[in-house]
């Protein structure tokens, strides 16, 4: 697929929590692309959504399935599929890994700079 990764977008006055900022300021915190979602990325929401209900859904096999291949292919190791944990985000992954590696009375080293946020996520 090509893609051109060179096209400029602005995203000023779009709410666009990275670029809607004051003047001078410097959105560093945020990562946040700044370029279009790929075509084939956008095809597959269309499809997602054609069908118009919004409900509660399981995690496929297939997505297991990928991350698996991806991993063996790329570095030649092998995940197994009760490793993996479905998240909504990075921040409930930073969460849900600290409850479930260290216990209250441990410590968790945040390195900086990081986005603020990951140090309420460890509480």
């Amino acid at each position: 697929m090509d893609y051109n990764f060179d096209q400029i977008i602005d995203r000023k006055s779009t709410h666009c929590e990275k670029w809607d900022v004051k003047d001078g300021e410097l959105p560093m915190w945020v990562a946040d692309m700044d370029f279009k979602t790929a075509p084939p990325i956008i095809d597959a929401l269309e499809k997602r959504t054609a069908h118009g209900i919004f409900g509660y859904s399981y995690v496929p096999d297939y997505w297991y399935d990928a991350y698996i291949n991806w991993w063996k292919n790329r570095y030649d190791f092998s995940i197994e599929k009760h490793w993996l944990i479905f998240t909504t985000g990075v921040i409930p992954a930073i969460s849900s890994m600290v409850r479930k590696l260290t216990t209250p009375a441990e410590k968790v080293l945040v390195q900086t700079p990081v986005y603020n946020i990951f140090f309420n996520s460890i509480v």
